[in-house]
């Protein structure tokens, strides 16, 4: 498959890649490629299955999906994409990042409209460094100080900002463009934007919901 030797090519090919998350992302990644029965994946799936495995942190994911319009128009349905792996393990990065650094809470949202798919990832934590925003998802700039420690693995972390490196590089390559900025304050914490245009996220011939019909009761 064309999509899944190009995303072996990106963890592979990046520089001084973490061992670790070279074999986790192969991993993921043939799982879901063997799987015929999964072509299809509407956005809510997309973020509970890249969410799931940092379900067992004591910090709360809440996923919310809407369309951010009204009217009765093809931007209503909910989009449903290729099952791309690279996808799923990029917003997964992402998600791990805010688990790691969230006091409390992670809130990944989905909205859309008949012109783009947005995803947005936020956490309740520190937020960016401001010397790091313009620099963020390049390799080598990591968002992690000397010496911390993942929540999820209690390892400590490379500290080479692979994991968004990686992230971003698989989600531009699906189509989507990123964005990161911190919460304006009082609030603290990160967030991380992902957007696709509707033809890029957009699985051609998916099958779609028919229209609800409102039920109308006889005259008694």
């Amino acid at each position: 498959v064309p999509a899944l030797r190009q995303e072996r090519r990106v963890v592979h090919e990046s520089p001084e890649r973490d061992h670790g998350v070279d074999r986790t992302c192969l991993r993921v990644i043939a799982k879901n490629a063997a799987d015929p029965h999964h072509v299809s994946l509407p956005v809510t799936q997309l973020l509970h299955e890249a969410a799931a495995p940092y379900r067992m942190l004591a910090r709360r994911i809440e996923i919310r999906s809407e369309p951010s319009c009204g009217g009765a128009d093809k931007g209503q349905w909910e989009p449903i994409g290729e099952r791309r792996p690279g996808v799923i393990y990029g917003l997964g990065n992402i998600i791990e990042n805010a688990a790691d650094f969230a006091t409390e809470k992670v809130t990944i949202e989905a909205g859309w409209n008949r012109k783009e798919v947005v995803v947005t990832v936020a956490d309740d934590g520190p937020g960016f460094a401001s010397e790091i925003m313009d620099t963020l998802g390049d390799p080598y700039v990591t968002t992690r100080a000397s010496g911390q420690r993942s929540a999820i693995t209690g390892k400590e972390a490379s500290g080479l900002g692979l994991g968004f490196f990686i992230a971003k590089t698989l989600l531009e390559r699906s189509g989507a463009k990123l964005t990161f900025k911190n919460r304006k304050a009082p609030e603290t914490g990160a967030i991380v934007r992902v957007v696709w245009p509707r033809e890029a996220f957009d699985l051609p011939g998916a099958e779609r919901p028919a229209p609800a019909v409102p039920v109308q009761r006889a005259a008694e």
